[in-house]
């Protein structure tokens, strides 16, 4: 077999997804950012790389498999991101296929569900040779050289891999630093095929109705500008419940003990090449605390100065200083640009439960009204049914969601939703510390929720508060009913947000729109 290609990242969505009002829907459909630096960097190694995303292929063609394109290029290794647990059933469906098209491809995962379910998936799914566990970027080149040049893979940090029927594991030996993340490029677009769909169509919010159009997809569901994830660094200082990528969790999965953050300039220069490539707005969802505030004052003045004005969707997990809403909108054009704050719940005692960086109600509204003299549009993101938390306490969450509506004009998004459970949390991790039955408890729970059970993976028993015991029916029921009733927020301008009466509405039409007849 002559090979084409050194290298094949394949990008395969949850592709297995039913949500109200989408219908069937893919999800995952955005790439893990590391993914466009990793294809990069084999690039300036020297190994002829691709990306194909499979929701892209689907889209074009309707056939939601790598066959066609492996034929063609007959690369020598493929590596498949698994960063997002709701990836797991489609992405070892996808290595199944690959594997017994062509046995001698070697099949290599990465991502963070990947490194933190790295051993049980080496166990129970033949088809993966290896997975590098935590920071790819100084192992996948060590791999590919091991590969090309027929040399044993033991030398390979972080890598574990199948040596005939045994399962070797290299320790986790690098953790990626500043020079690591400024080595290549994490826009380079030219890598991926069908990169001008990517860019127009896949965006936010991150869902993908299958019963529609690329267009319609568009207009139901999409913010309006293009907008590219900017990659700003990697780690958090905080711990929140429910988070997978909290300082713990880092640790536990990538051997990283800090944040680290990439030069401004490097930063910038992806700003750049996001612009030519055709992007006008970025997503920034990297908030460690106020070290990253300290960051950002000094990267805006920087795009500033090389003339940098795009949109800007900012999620703010602490509450932003008045010093940065006012470079924000010195930066920012603000036709378009917002800051996503998010009080997960009304009552502050349950906020301090669950969130590191958590604040006042006094607080949140006097930046949403420091905002609001700027010209900041902002969402802001509720959950329900986290610890701490009873079925009483959402009275306090509708009852801070709607005085917010009074009171700002500039609120775009008001969401209301629970939050399903993540590897590597600390709730995922220690259950019953925080009252929570925990239906997901390996890897395999994981790959059934991709293969359709769904579900958000926990209960509440005593959630009611009155002594009858849920399980977990009742309790996603009960989830379920109340923010369809009280929080529903869907708006034909997904910019927007409508009462709960008009949001069913809305819901109902889009459920019909779509055909979405089930749930």
């Amino acid at each position: 077999m002559i090979n084409t290609l050194d290298l094949l990242f394949i990008h395969v969505p949850g592709f297995s997804s039913f949500s109200r009002p989408y219908g069937e829907c893919m999800t995952i459909n955005l790439l893990p950012m590391g993914t466009w630096s990793l294809a990069d960097l084999s690039v300036r190694n020297g190994y002829k790389t691709k990306i194909l995303h499979l929701g892209l292929a689907w889209i074009k063609n309707g056939v939601f498999s790598p066959l066609s394109f492996l034929k063609e290029k007959k690369p020598l290794v493929v590596a498949i991101p698994l960063h997002w647990h709701q990836q797991s059933y489609d992405v070892m469906k996808v290595a199944g296929e690959i594997k017994r098209y062509s046995p001698d491809i070697f099949i290599v995962l990465g991502g963070y569900t990947a490194s933190f379910f790295s051993r049980d998936i080496m166990a129970s799914f033949s088809q993966i040779d290896a997975i590098i566990r935590g920071d790819a970027e100084a192992p996948l080149t060590a791999l590919m050289a091991s590969i090309k040049n027929g040399k044993e893979l033991k030398a390979v940090p972080n890598l574990i891999w199948r040596e005939r029927d045994e399962i070797r594991e290299n320790p986790i030996s690098f953790v990626a630093n500043e020079s690591d993340l400024d080595a290549s490029s994490f826009a380079n677009l030219d890598l991926l095929l069908d990169s001008s769909d990517y860019v127009h169509y896949m965006g936010m919010p991150f869902v993908w109705a299958k019963g529609l159009s690329k267009e319609k997809n568009r207009r139901y569901f999409h913010l309006g500008p293009a907008i590219f994830p900017l990659n700003i660094g990697r780690g958090c200082s905080g711990n929140c419940t429910w988070c997978g990528g909290g300082n713990r969790a880092q640790y536990l999965v990538n051997g990283r003990r800090s944040v680290v953050f990439r030069t401004h300039s490097k930063v910038a220069d992806t700003v750049s090449e996001a612009v030519e490539s055709g992007y006008e707005m970025i997503h920034i969802a990297f908030d460690p605390g106020k070290e990253g505030e300290r960051y950002y004052l000094e990267l805006f003045p920087l795009l500033r100065m090389r003339g940098l004005r795009v949109k800007c969707y900012f999620e703010s997990f602490s509450i932003p200083s008045e010093t940065f809403l006012k470079a924000f909108a010195a930066t920012f054009d603000l036709n378009g640009s917002i800051i996503a704050l998010s009080p997960e719940s009304g009552d502050e005692r349950i906020r301090r439960r669950n969130k590191s960086f958590s604040f006042s109600n006094d607080a949140l509204m006097k930046t949403i009204s420091r905002a609001e003299k700027l010209g900041i549009r902002v969402d802001i993101f509720f959950a329900m049914g986290i610890p701490g938390e009873k079925f009483k306490d959402l009275a306090k969450t509708y009852s801070l969601r709607k005085e917010i509506k009074r009171r700002f004009k500039n609120i775009g998004r008001t969401w209301t939703s629970p939050i399903s459970i993540e590897p590597a949390a600390p709730w995922y991790m220690n259950p019953e510390e925080f009252g929570i039955v925990s239906l997901r408890n390996s890897f395999e729970d994981f790959f059934r929720a991709g293969a359709g059970s769904g579900g958000i993976g926990y209960y509440i028993p005593d959630y009611l508060g009155n002594g009858k015991l849920l399980d977990r029916f009742g309790f996603e029921r009960l989830l379920k009913r109340t923010r369809c009733r009280h929080h529903c927020s869907f708006h034909p301008n997904p910019a927007k947000s409508s009462s709960p009466f008009r949001g069913r509405i809305y819901c109902r039409y889009m459920r019909w729109i779509v055909g979405g007849v089930r749930g």
